[in-house]
C-alpha cells in the first residue's frame, strides 16, 4: 500500500532559514537585554555608588536616577523582544512589526551610546552586530512571505 508523501493542504509551511535566523536573534537579544537588566538591578547600589565615585559633582539621588534610566530601556526592549520572537514563531505579522521596531531602536540605542561615550565596547558591538542580524533576516522577503496574509494581490 503505497502512501501519498505529499504534505496535507492544511498543514504548515515550512519556516525558512531567515524566519529561523530572525527568530534565534530575537531571543538571544532578549537574553542578553533581560539578563543585563537583572544584573544591573541585583547589583543597584553598586552601580549607584560606581557612578558617584567617577562622576564630579553628582549627587546620589542623580546617580540612582541615571543608573535606573540606564536600565529601563533595555528591559523594556528585552520584554518586546522576547514577546516577538515567541509570536513570531506562531505566525503573527504583528510580531515581525515589532522585532523590526525593537532591533531598530535597540540599534539607535547602541549608536547613541557608543557616540556618547566615545568607544565601542564587546558588548555594544555585539548588540549593533547581532540587531543588524535581527533586522536583515525580519526584512526579508521569505519572512514575510511565509506569515500569513502575505499574498499580494494580481
Amino acid at each position: 500500500m503505497p502512501t501519498d508523501p505529499s504534505p496535507a493542504p492544511s498543514a504548515r509551511p515550512a519556516m525558512p532559514p531567515s524566519v529561523r535566523v530572525a527568530v534565534g536573534v530575537l531571543a538571544v537579544l532578549a537574553l542578553l537585554l533581560l539578563s543585563n537588566a537583572l544584573l544591573l538591578w541585583a547589583g543597584f547600589d553598586v552601580a549607584v555608588d560606581r557612578v558617584v565615585d567617577e562622576t564630579d559633582d553628582i549627587t546620589r539621588a542623580e546617580a540612582e536616577q541615571f543608573v535606573l534610566l540606564s536600565l529601563v530601556p533595555y528591559l523594556l526592549l528585552g520584554v518586546v523582544l522576547a514577546v516577538a520572537a515567541v509570536f513570531l514563531v506562531r505566525r503573527k505579522g504583528w510580531a515581525r512589526v515589532t522585532g523590526v521596531a525593537a532591533t531598530a531602536a535597540l540599534a539607535l540605542l547602541t549608536v547613541v551610546s557608543v557616540l556618547s561615550s566615545g568607544g565601542i565596547t564587546v558588548a555594544s558591538l555585539l548588540l549593533l552586530v547581532l540587531s543588524i542580524a535581527g533586522l536583515t533576516s525580519l526584512m526579508a522577503g521569505t519572512t514575510r512571505a511565509w506569515l500569513p496574509g502575505a499574498e499580494r494581490p494580481a
